[in-house]
């Protein structure tokens, strides 16, 4: 399940890092990682980059990360993750 501090997590990052869903369970890893063995067969979820740009656009969903997170996870549950 992906919680707030995955978001927070995410957010703080200085390097160009991912959430993923590594063996069904979410983590933050740097990009260049997703091309690793240990990444192998991990769904992407959420790059940090892409999600800022998100909030940028509407920055009160940055107040809530753990609703950020909430909508992050029923995403992935669609998806099938």
């Amino acid at each position: 399940m992906i919680t707030g501090g995955h978001v927070r997590e995410l957010l703080n990052r200085e390097d160009d890092a991912v959430l993923v869903l590594l063996r069904g369970r979410p983590e933050v890893v740097p990009a260049p990682d997703l091309d690793s063995e240990r990444c192998r067969g991990a769904m992407r979820v959420v790059a940090g980059r892409d999600l800022g740009e998100r909030l940028r656009a509407d920055p009160s969903a940055a107040d809530d990360p753990d609703a950020l997170a909430a909508a992050l996870d029923a995403t992935v549950r669609e998806q099938g993750g």
